[in-house]
């Protein structure tokens, strides 16, 4: 496709995933547990018991909550995540609007279930560094993970990605496990709507990368700290036109390379000298292409600045 006709299906595309964010995009956000959540979908990943305290911002209606499906008494605020480990569908009406959010709560399997041999139920995981990186919290082994089966690795945990797009690229396992932290899906989300808010036509983004177990992690060499095998990381890039498995050219010049992710960090270090990730701030990297992958971008919520 020639460059100006490609950048007009570009256009054309934007157009309509803009109108798809504001549909995925709530006019009253809902609070959780302190946590401000903007999109018609999205997951929580918590430990058996946990309780979640919910509702919409500003609701003058009040909110009517299902959780599994059950309508929770008229008052309710709050719901207790399942003592058995998967997930299940929290739904919060809010009554003076009509819209619906549904919130994925994952119960997950506690770490102490990882055995000796560093397998949970079959599933390889390996050792965590046992002192934090600079004695931060964030750099704590996980408290738990995240079981994905054959059943629920397509279940959408926000408007743009599902559970198994962050399984570690270690080989298909049933079950396999991840840990997710919920701020890298706001902050993934956001880019994606400031993008189209600023008609940019990038639909999704491909996660070449999501979590890492900390086998798999030194298994390709990494450091021992990645954000990835904490569940804060994602490495992406955009495949839209065409599908081929790489980086499109997003800078328009006509060539894939490293100026690609460039354009897409420059972007995002924008809305982050902006303000825009809040407490979500994190690690930015550019990543030019291999024979082994094309370009990308790396995207973390460490909670400090930090560029490469």
């Amino acid at each position: 496709m020639k460059p100006s006709f490609r950048w007009l299906a570009f256009a054309l595309l934007g157009l309509c995933c803009a109108r798809s964010i504001v549909a995925a995009t709530l006019t009253q956000p809902v609070m959780l547990n302190g946590q401000v959540i903007p999109y018609t979908e999205f997951a929580v990943f918590v430990l058996p018991g946990t309780a979640l305290s919910v509702g919409f911002i500003d609701a003058t209606g009040g909110a009517e909550l299902r959780f599994g499906g059950e309508l929770l008494a008229a008052g309710s605020d709050g719901v207790v995540a399942p003592e058995t480990p998967g997930n299940t569908t929290l739904e919060i009406r809010n009554r003076a609007t009509g819209e619906t959010c549904h919130i994925e709560v994952f119960s997950l399997v506690p770490a102490s279930r990882v055995g000796s041999d560093q397998h949970l139920n079959g599933y390889q995981i390996g050792a965590y560094p046992r002192e934090p990186l600079r004695g931060l919290a964030t750099y704590l082994p996980p408290k738990g993970f995240v079981e994905v089966t054959a059943a629920n690795r397509d279940t959408r945990i926000s408007p743009h990605f599902t559970l198994g797009e962050f399984v570690a690229k270690q080989g298909y396992a049933d079950p396999s496990y991840v840990v997710l932290r919920s701020e890298l899906l706001l902050k993934l989300e956001n880019i994606l709507g400031k993008l189209k808010s600023a008609g940019h036509p990038v639909d999704d983004f491909v996660i070449m990368s999501g979590y890492r177990t900390p086998y798999y992690n030194r298994a390709i060499g990494n450091v021992p700290y990645s954000r990835h095998v904490y569940g804060g990381a994602a490495d992406v890039f955009v495949d839209q036109n065409p599908k081929d498995g790489v980086m499109d050219d997003l800078n328009g010049d006509g060539k894939i390379d490293r100026e690609d992710a460039n354009w897409l960090a420059d972007f995002i270090n924008r809305m982050a000298q902006r303000g825009d990730f809040g407490p979500r701030i994190g690690g930015l990297g550019v990543y030019g292409a291999t024979n082994a992958h094309g370009p990308f971008v790396h995207i973390d919520v460490r909670g400090t600045k930090a560029r490469w």
